[in-house]
């Protein structure tokens, strides 16, 4: 049995990651669980849709320990078939919808999964993505919001009747694998395990919400679900706290979410800082709104003092940074609601890890030093799927080198300063950029390329690149980037390039 001691509080492991829902419903069946802004429903209304999921997957066959591809940007769909495939014992394995097929071949050639469900819009992608794999079983394929010809549609699955079964999960079972650090030109499968996530989603809880109890708090989302913020901090968290709260991923409008907030207060918000930037107008024309917002959460990405600053002075809100990687599950550090925030640092560690701040001979550096930032504890995932030696890499005697960068005050607050693994941060999307050149080199006149980052005054850390083409070549800048834009996550997209 796995526990969490949170202040004398105890969070046993309950076997299951889906088990969290159960017990919102035996606490809060008629509590407001789960909305978007079409809807919301109760956590009984939740429990029941997932269980009538749970009973509509078996029916076409998903088994425990599938691996079942999630892609799609509709986030009340894509919580309530996640913990749906986490009570049946199957594996989550989230992608970007935006991804191209080049990027999705890798993922379903290491994963084989028994089904893709994505959106009818980035179907044809993601059948493209399969096709080109050779030697696998092709999966299945299921449409969230529209019906597509040939495909099952979620609308269309046997949801007859709730199947209650909870699969019994050990700690270092994979709950999801998340694909990351493509440091060598692919990414590789980081498997979190329904017991990391647990301690993550437990320890920020803990530093989320009073001891009093959730009664009233009311989280608002803005963050998409397939990144490991999103769904831990944005989804598993509330749900451990009992929390209503209101999954709007990052397109929607900012008209609509102060809408919302008219109607449901909103206590606390969690997002990235370029949607925090583009919200401080509309909350500056409704202070009003803000009286009952305790708590603002950015990561990702570091956030700048400016905007710190304007929202303390023009909205007296204080927006605490955190830290994390997906290896982590994902959370590391945070200036949480425990303890006075130190603006420019990321906080101190959660209680369910410990951080250590090493040289380039791996020996600790006292506080405020720089060094290499290293993790250990529950939080951390289970290794690399089928890659041991990448895995045994990762690790010095039991510590994750994170290859980020930084230094320790005296009170154990974590400031970063740098990267030493070769990364762009793109609005806190990871763009490696040895995988960025073997994907554009699949483009038929593309013999070479050297893709780097480069510092843009308004849009921050951007991918730029050196791009040579065959003899003869007759492909202009604009033709190159439209086939990226095709066959590329848009974040990975070069905003500059120079063909030769």
């Amino acid at each position: 049995m796995m526990d969490i001691l949170e202040n004398n509080k105890v969070y046993p492991f309950p076997g299951n990651l889906g088990a969290l829902l159960d017990e919102c419903r035996e606490q809060y069946p008629e509590r407001r669980g789960m909305g978007t802004p079409n809807r919301m429903l109760t956590f009984y209304e939740y429990y029941d849709r997932v269980c009538r999921l749970v009973h509509g997957f078996k029916k076409t066959g998903v088994r425990p320990m599938d691996r079942v591809i999630l892609s799609s940007l509709t986030p009340e769909g894509y919580a309530a078939l996640s913990l749906a495939l986490f009570r049946m014992g199957a594996v989550v394995v989230p992608v970007n919808p935006r991804m191209g097929p080049y990027e999705l071949a890798h993922i379903v050639s290491e994963t084989a999964p028994r089904l893709v469900i994505c959106d009818k819009e980035t179907l044809s992608t993601a059948q493209k993505g399969c096709k080109t794999v050779p030697g696998t079983s092709r999966p299945g394929f299921m449409t969230l919001d529209q019906k597509a010809p040939s495909v099952l549609f979620r609308k269309e699955m046997d949801l007859s009747r709730a199947d209650p079964t909870l699969e019994k999960m050990a700690p270092e079972d994979t709950a999801m694998i998340i694909y990351t650090a493509a440091m060598e030109g692919r990414p590789l499968g980081a498997q979190l395990t329904h017991g990391s996530l647990f301690a993550d989603t437990a320890a920020f809880a803990r530093q989320s919400f009073t001891p009093e109890g959730t009664e009233g708090e009311v989280l608002f989302s803005l963050l998409p679900l397939f990144h490991s913020y999103g769904f831990t901090n944005g989804f598993l968290v509330p749900l451990m706290g009992g929390v209503t709260c209101f999954l709007l991923g990052t397109s929607v409008r900012s008209k609509t979410v102060v809408g919302l907030m008219e109607q449901y207060r909103p206590t606390q918000i969690i997002s990235v800082p370029a949607i925090f930037h583009s919200f401080l107008k509309s909350l500056s024309d409704h202070p009003q709104l803000c009286a009952g917002l305790r708590n603002l959460t950015s990561g990702g990405i570091g956030i700048s003092r400016d905007l710190l600053d304007q929202y303390r002075d023009k909205l007296g809100l204080t927006i605490s940074e955190g830290y994390g990687l997906t290896e982590a599950s994902p959370v590391v550090t945070w200036n949480g609601l425990d303890r006075l925030p130190k603006f420019g640092s990321v906080g101190p560690p959660l209680s369910c890890c410990k951080i250590q701040i090493v040289d380039e001979k791996g020996m600790e550096l006292p506080s405020g030093e720089e060094g290499e930032v290293l993790v250990r504890g529950s939080n951390l995932f289970s290794g690399y799927l089928n890659k041991p030696d990448e895995t045994r890499k990762a690790f010095a005697e039991g510590w994750f080198k994170t290859g980020d960068v930084g230094w320790v005050d005296e009170e154990n607050y974590l400031t970063l300063t740098g990267l030493k693994k070769d990364m762009i941060n793109v609005f806190g999307l990871k763009a490696y950029p040895r995988e960025i050149e073997r994907l554009v080199m699949n483009h038929p006149d593309v013999v070479g390329a050297r893709i780097q980052g480069e510092w843009h005054p308004r849009f921050g850390d951007m991918v730029a690149g050196d791009i040579r083409l065959r003899p003869g070549s007759t492909v202009t800048e604009k033709a190159f980037l439209q086939w990226c834009r095709h066959h590329i996550s848009p974040y990975k997209v070069p905003r500059k390039v120079r063909l030769r």
